[in-house]
């Protein structure tokens, strides 16, 4: 969903970039973007259905939701670009919705980040637990060769 949500970023620079360039290959990134909003949304309802908690999955859909509102308005000032690429107030416009549309996708990685807190501390553990079941494999290996001191005429068989 990250990866997703860059690509639209990318898409929206280039807009911007061609909005000076070359107003009449806007179509083609504008179609791009509505193929890659449509990949969000639909990685938007799994993140949102298996997220921490209901909150989480909110702030989820809410910001993919706002975003779309963006993508929209971005789309229709572009094409009003292309119908007349010399207009400088419509050229403003498209720049202007270009700077909405990267601010609201900056958020969806940040909801996404909250909900995986919980993820990230399971990781954590799970690692630290490792590491431990490391450290008892190896002390039992050791044991069980005999290189550990014995304070007494016991062995670890017998302990076992």
């Amino acid at each position: 969903m990250v990866k997703t949500a860059k690509a639209i970023a990318v898409t929206v620079q280039e807009m911007v970039t061609k909005s000076t360039t070359n107003p009449d290959e806007l179509g083609i990134l504008a179609s791009q973007l509505t193929n890659e909003y449509r990949k969000l949304a639909q990685e938007t309802k799994l993140a949102a259905l298996t997220a921490e908690n209901k909150e989480i999955g909110f702030h989820i859909k809410h910001w993919v939701q706002e975003l779309v509102h963006g993508c929209a308005a971005l789309v229709t000032k572009a094409g009003a670009l292309q119908c007349s690429p010399s207009d400088a107030y419509t050229k403003k416009e498209m720049i202007e919705s270009t700077h909405k549309v990267s601010e609201k996708v900056s958020r969806v990685p940040a909801a996404l980040q909250a909900g995986n807190r919980g993820t990230q501390a399971c990781i954590t553990v799970a690692s630290a637990v490792s590491g431990i079941i490391a450290d008892l494999d190896a002390t039992i290996m050791f044991a069980m060769a005999g290189t550990l001191n014995q304070e007494n005429s016991e062995t670890f068989t017998d302990h076992r």
